[in-house]
């Protein structure tokens, strides 16, 4: 079978490979679409923490099983799934809390651990399933992944009324799904930030009240406006700017709470007197626990479109061209998948 393997930084080769030899509990999956996520381009550039070259990407997968082991009860050949890659080790303290997301052993696709995504067909254990209605999208349903997180994001901030007003700075993939996840909890007043307008544009689509650039917009003021001078009473930070973080604190109301996804080495410089001064909590997010999936899935085959976050459908063979688009952004690209058999 053919898979796309980051060889060394910056570098993609289509090779061949064994197809996976089947544990008692594991399915073979004909792999439909694989998302591109920006863990992915960190391993791209060489820089993710433990996901290093030589290595197969992509932990997004939506497919058919083509075959079953013998242990396997619940699924048969020809049943469309999507899979909840992160596997906990089930006896750490955090696992045995019922915070998976944080195990320290938990085994995750595209890793030493478990093979990546981008290929033509992958093992994986039963459990790790989710059945997709027929007459659902596959491309969108291979959103599952990344709209499992936005859930995730919602539960950090699940303090908050629905009524609350909510900011989110940056509208890529992550951002978009944190805006899905809210309205579809019924929070009714949701605010963009981004400075790339097409996102913005997309974000109101799906809902947001409103959309500001800071390279054109006082963003901030724009919110404080908004939102009748008080703030944004939870943001959510999915991007890695400058001045980002005290910008956040602006714009975010007394005593609300900032969650940060960016999960980055680098030092960040921020004004910290709104966020003491303000009583603000700053937290970060990471991961997902199993009902954040539960919760994605069940929205994707409620039959919720979410094509609007999906920009490309690539082939294998351009796997390399799909990492360069993500980095150069040289036309407007949101979530693009990889389908190895196209």
């Amino acid at each position: 079978m053919n898979t796309a393997v980051i060889i060394d930084k910056h570098t993609v080769a289509i090779e061949t490979a064994a197809q996976p030899t089947l544990k008692d509990d594991e399915v073979l999956i004909k792999v439909l679409y694989a998302g591109l996520c920006g863990s992915d381009v960190h391993l791209f550039h060489d820089e993710h923490p433990f996901r290093k070259p030589p290595m197969i990407p992509g932990h997004e997968l939506a497919g058919e099983i083509a075959a079953v082991g013998p242990a396997v009860k619940s699924h048969r050949v020809g049943d469309r799934v999507v899979v909840n890659h992160a596997i906990p080790c089930g006896q750490c303290r955090y696992c045995k809390a019922g915070q998976i997301n944080i195990c320290p052993d938990k085994i995750v696709a595209g890793s030493a651990r478990m093979m990546g995504f981008f290929a033509e067909y992958v093992n994986v254990p039963e459990r790790t399933l989710y059945k997709i209605e027929d007459g659902i999208s596959m491309q969108q349903a291979a959103i599952a992944e990344p709209l499992s997180i936005g859930y995730h994001i919602m539960r950090r901030l699940s303090h908050l009324r629905q009524d609350e007003p909510i900011a989110i700075i940056g509208t890529g993939t992550i951002g978009l799904v944190a805006l899905i996840a809210a309205k579809s909890l019924g929070y009714t007043e949701v605010y963009c930030l981004d400075t790339i307008d097409y996102n913005l544009d997309i974000a109101v689509k799906l809902g947001a009240s409103g959309a500001f650039n800071p390279l054109r917009d006082a963003a901030a003021a724009e919110v404080l406006k908004a939102t009748g001078g008080f703030g944004a009473s939870g943001t959510i930070v999915t991007a890695m700017a400058r001045g980002i973080l005290t910008d956040a604190f602006a714009l975010s109301s007394l005593q609300a709470t900032i969650v940060m996804l960016p999960m980055t080495a680098q030092l960040m410089e921020a004004n910290f007197y709104r966020l003491v001064s303000g009583e603000q909590a700053l937290i970060g997010c990471r991961g997902i626990v199993e009902q954040d999936f539960a919760d994605a899935v069940k929205l994707i085959n409620s039959g919720y479109d979410l094509s609007p976050l999906i920009t490309h459908v690539m082939p294998l063979a351009d796997t390399q061209r799909a990492f360069e688009l993500m980095v150069d952004r040289t036309e407007p690209v949101i979530k693009i998948l990889i389908a190895p058999h196209e």
